[in-house]
């Protein structure tokens, strides 16, 4: 079982879930997204899930949504002219202030800035 064989087996199998898992969590951002259908869907346990999620990533599950949330918001600010509110909706949050509040956490600007400095650039 310590053989050099069997862990790049296991980083294989690891890449292809942790892959089969990120691949999920972009093609259903827009949508409620729980921890316990990709636990299921890694088949693990949700206590397992976070732990190897966290160890494959760096990222809890929630923040890495968050991020690929916010991916989404930056294209929608800088390339429309869709309302933050609207924005806020189209990818994923279902609340303003969460938003907002995730917005600046993770770009460490409101999203009305980032729209301003990505429209002047």
């Amino acid at each position: 079982l310590s053989s050099p064989g069997f862990a790049a087996s296991r980083r294989v199998r690891d890449e292809g879930r942790v892959t089969r898992i990120c691949t999920e969590i972009h093609r259903r951002s827009r949508e409620s997204v729980t921890l316990d259908e990709l636990a299921a869907l890694a088949n693990m346990s949700p206590a397992a899930f976070s732990r190897f999620f966290k160890r494959a990533t760096g990222k809890t599950f929630k923040r890495y949504l968050n991020e690929v949330r916010i991916e989404s918001a930056c294209r929608l600010l800088a390339g429309t002219d869709l309302s933050v509110s609207e924005i806020c909706f189209e990818t994923g949050f279902h609340n303003l202030s969460n938003f907002n509040r995730r917005f600046l956490q993770i770009r460490s600007v409101s999203p009305m800035e980032y729209r301003r400095r990505s429209r002047r650039g």
